[in-house]
């Protein structure tokens, strides 16, 4: 497995272009290029993807408070901008991860890939597909993460509900019926016509 620490040139760029992202946010003198021009480079380098994806694990680990706004802006610059170069192959990376680790850096490796399925849909069927079949051996805290992406993140469809439900049962204890399918769409309740609640 491959290792950065946050004295990685590459991370260094990374948290110059985050730096000038923020200052034209706060002052509007046009550094945002500057930014964009180091993020541009760095989504065209396809074999920095791996180390693009750790450095993003270590600044969501970060959680000093006076590197909030900085980090905030790093963390989405990442996912927006180079994120949208990510092809399919390069998510096995972080697959990897979320499946061998369970410690923070599988954490963080999850919600980098869950929030990659958010922001491109173009990566989201492979996302979905890996939660489908891999579920059932996340740890506690990566099934309550993919449940917060189900639920509040993806789009309000009776697909991703359902798959939410099914990770909710799961993570429950509760046993699945016997013919159900987590990709499935629930079934409705029927009550009789006379009641209403």
């Amino acid at each position: 497995m491959e290792n950065t620490t946050t004295s990685h040139p590459l991370a260094e760029q990374l948290w110059k272009g985050a730096a000038a992202f923020l200052k034209h946010e706060q002052t509007h003198d046009g550094s945002i290029v500057d930014g964009l021009d180091i993020y541009g480079k760095v989504s065209e380098e396809d074999d920095q993807f791996n180390a693009v994806s750790l450095v993003f694990i270590e600044a969501n680990a970060d959680e000093d408070p006076n590197n909030k706004a900085l980090k905030d802006t790093l963390l989405h610059a990442i996912t927006s901008i180079i994120g949208a170069n990510y092809k399919k192959e390069h998510l096995h990376f972080l697959e990897e991860l979320a499946q061998t680790e369970k410690t923070g850096r599988g954490i963080h490796a999850l919600d980098y890939y869950l929030r990659l399925g958010s922001y491109h849909e173009s990566l989201r069927p492979q996302v979905i597909d890996f939660v489908v079949n891999n579920y059932t051996g996340f740890s506690s805290e990566q099934l309550n993460l993919t449940g917060f992406y189900l639920y509040n993140v993806y789009p309000k469809t009776q697909e991703y509900f359902s798959l939410f439900q099914t990770i909710v049962n799961f993570h429950k204890g509760i046993a699945p019926e016997k013919n159900e399918n987590p990709m499935g769409y629930l079934e409705p309740e029927t009550k009789p016509w006379w009641k209403f609640w």
